[in-house]
């Protein structure tokens, strides 16, 4: 769980910096063309990212079970709901090709988080 815990907050550490310091750049590559307003909500989602990265470093590192799956169902919720609204920008069309590198790592991770969310339930 800490190893999952570790990679989800660099994959959003990263996304996250770019996000607010470029959010164009970072959206380019995927054929997103912003304008000022949807920028600033781009910011505002690095924001959010970077966020979420500091609830996993220390959920990564507390020895609180309570904590981390709190954190765990979170997340998986997050990438649950993110890789939905992802398949759907992609299937309309509103992002090119390099989309499905995003929605690949949003379904890995949710996977992962799936796994910790389930595996419990399933021993009982």
């Amino acid at each position: 769980m800490d190893i999952l815990l570790l990679v989800a907050f660099i994959v959003e550490l990263v996304f996250g910096i770019g996000f607010l310091i470029v959010p164009g750049p970072m959206l380019d590559p995927f054929g997103v063309i912003l304008n000022a307003t949807a920028a600033t909500f781009a910011r505002l989602f690095g924001s959010s990212l970077i966020s979420i990265s500091l609830i996993l470093w220390f959920a990564r590192r507390s020895d609180q079970s309570l904590l981390k799956r709190g954190v765990i169902y979170s997340l998986f919720a997050y990438y649950l709901i993110s890789t939905v609204l992802l398949l759907q920008t992609e299937f309309s069309g509103l992002m090119n090709v390099l989309g499905w590198i995003v929605i690949s790592i949003h379904l890995i991770l949710l996977i992962w988080f799936g796994y910790f969310v389930f595996e419990k339930r399933s021993r009982e």
